[in-house]
């Protein structure tokens, strides 16, 4: 059985209603209007998002749900006109601080939470530099909105940050750098993350396809582009092999995830003519 209608029978049984709907329609039937009455669904009056983040559970609007929602839609080539968009934009407008970070609201604090959450420390690149980078591929966000975020990554970027084997520590300037746009030390922040992706292709700790991919998104990308042929057919060979039996993709972290993370490598692998 190949690999997309493996996936189908994970997604008759698995994931969450929004991997349901995001499956329906990149890879079924369902409209763009279907997945996005069900995205709002997680969107709370103040325009921001809940509960996409599996880790955080508190109601309350936050920063990394709110960038997976950002993710939702530029994947499945939303308009930037679209109301749900626009309110998102609102809230990370009006909860943006003047340093260009976001954070969490007091009351995320008072529900159950991710031990790396809970010690987070504020400002950040990551979520920062993420929904930065995110809106700006959506063509989304004031002036003031991505200046402040300009400013702050000038204060806190390390270069050393991807000299690491930390994945995390690298998606600031993953997500940042991916959009084409003008910034002086572009290049190198964006050639960094490609160097680091290659170490990790030939490294002994392993990086499975799914965060491998998270920085190489489609073949558009600086990354998608610069990576040697053989490296990229390997890792897409990889990403491939990694599917279970029921069709889905393993996660390293909480079993809610398996849903997110099949669609994810499912739009990877027809980004790249696999599927």
């Amino acid at each position: 059985m190949d690999t997309q209608k493996k996936a189908q029978q994970f997604f008759e049984h698995n994931g969450r209603d929004i991997d349901q709907a995001q499956w329906a329609h990149h890879f079924g039937k369902a409209s763009l209007d279907h997945l996005l009455t069900v995205l709002a669904r997680y969107q709370n009056p103040d325009g921001g998002f809940r509960g996409l983040e599996v880790d955080i559970k508190a109601p309350e609007s936050n920063p990394f749900a709110t960038e997976l929602a950002l993710l939702i839609c530029l994947q499945a080539n939303t308009p930037r006109e679209h109301p749900l968009l626009q309110k998102t934009v609102v809230y990370l407008e009006q909860t943006q601080e003047e340093n260009g970070n976001w954070r969490f609201v007091p009351g995320i604090y008072e529900y159950e939470l991710a031990p790396w959450f809970q010690g987070w420390e504020w400002p950040n690149l990551n979520p920062t530099c993420t929904i930065s980078g995110l809106l700006k591929e959506l063509g989304l966000g004031s002036e003031r909105l991505h200046a402040r975020v300009k400013h702050l990554f000038t204060q806190l970027a390390r270069v050393e940050d991807l000299t690491s084997d930390e994945f995390y520590s690298v998606r600031p300037y993953a997500y940042y750098f991916l959009p084409e746009w003008t910034y002086p030390q572009r290049e190198l922040y964006i050639s960094g993350v490609l160097w680091w992706l290659i170490r990790q292709h030939f490294g002994d700790k392993g990086l499975d396809g799914n965060h491998f991919f998270a920085y190489v998104r489609h073949p558009n990308t600086y990354t998608a582009r610069n990576l040697p042929e053989s490296i990229l057919s390997k890792q897409l060979d990889r990403l491939q092999a990694e599917q279970e039996d029921d069709g889905g993709w393993p996660t390293p972290y909480d079993t809610n995830w398996r849903g997110w993370t099949t669609i994810q490598n499912l739009i990877i692998l027809r980004a790249f003519g696999r599927i």
